[in-house]
């Protein structure tokens, strides 16, 4: 009888450390995962705190868009649709958009169009080439520097008025940019970029207008023999997309 008492008392006693071992674990374990949740959400806040002052330049629905990517961890594709080269100002902007939001908030891609005028782009679907993209939001930069030799300004904003249209009807976010300067003997860059900000406006579109950064003496910013963009020119308007896009 006394046997069985031990035996008993013995199998109590193992089945309570059993248990505390087992409640300790499971605690230890709880502990655990509400820490890495609470790690979680405040990186999340703060991940999200970061973002509204990188943000603070941009318009809501840009924001929106940038805010949903995080938390959708989906990446937004940004198709630059310039006449620059992809190693100029867009390399810079994808750099340090990188370095701003992470390697999963921005899939940047180029799509240069050189020297084409606004008719060359209308005949050549520029539309459906940058919808090969898969973009989420565009930046199309109307090709002023361009077009100022080849057509009148009536044209130019014709032209733009239809490409516009076209590129509106993509469904995708939409932001216009002008040229670059170039110094014309029939019309001024600042008549250019007023006139197409009258275009962007009249057709709801968002305007980032950075033809103010330019100084009035553009030497070391234009190479004087094919009127384009020195690496100066280029990293100036870089500059300024990358503030933009990073609150600077």
């Amino acid at each position: 009888m006394k046997a069985m008492v031990g035996i008993n008392v013995a199998a109590a006693v193992l089945c309570g450390a059993v248990m505390y071992a087992g409640t300790q674990h499971w605690q230890k374990q709880t502990e655990a995962q509400a820490s890495e949740v609470k790690t979680a959400v405040v990186h999340k806040e703060k991940q999200f705190s970061d973002v509204s002052a990188y943000t603070k330049n941009l318009p809501d629905f840009i924001t929106k868009q940038i805010q949903s990517s995080i938390a959708n961890k989906k990446p937004l594709t940004l198709v630059l649709a310039t006449s620059a080269k992809e190693a100029g100002w867009p390399q810079q902007l994808k750099k340090e958009l990188a370095a701003t939001y992470g390697s999963d908030v921005f899939t940047v891609k180029t799509l240069s169009y050189g020297n084409g005028t606004t008719d060359k782009l209308l005949s050549s679907h520029i539309a459906d080439q940058i919808d090969q993209l898969q973009p989420n939001i565009i930046l199309f930069e109307a090709p002023l520097k361009n077009d100022y030799q080849h057509l009148t300004l009536d044209e130019t904003l014709e032209n733009t008025d239809k490409l516009i249209h076209q590129l509106k009807d993509l469904k995708k976010t939409l932001m216009i940019q002008p040229s670059q300067p170039y110094i014309s003997q029939t019309e001024s860059y600042e008549e250019g970029v007023e006139a197409i900000r009258g275009v962007s406006e009249a057709n709801w579109v968002y305007y980032m207008n950075h033809s103010l950064i330019w100084p009035f003496h553009l030497g070391e910013y234009i190479n004087k023999d094919s009127g384009n963009l020195t690496k100066k020119g280029n990293e100036v308007w870089g500059e300024y997309v990358v503030n933009w896009f990073t609150g600077e």
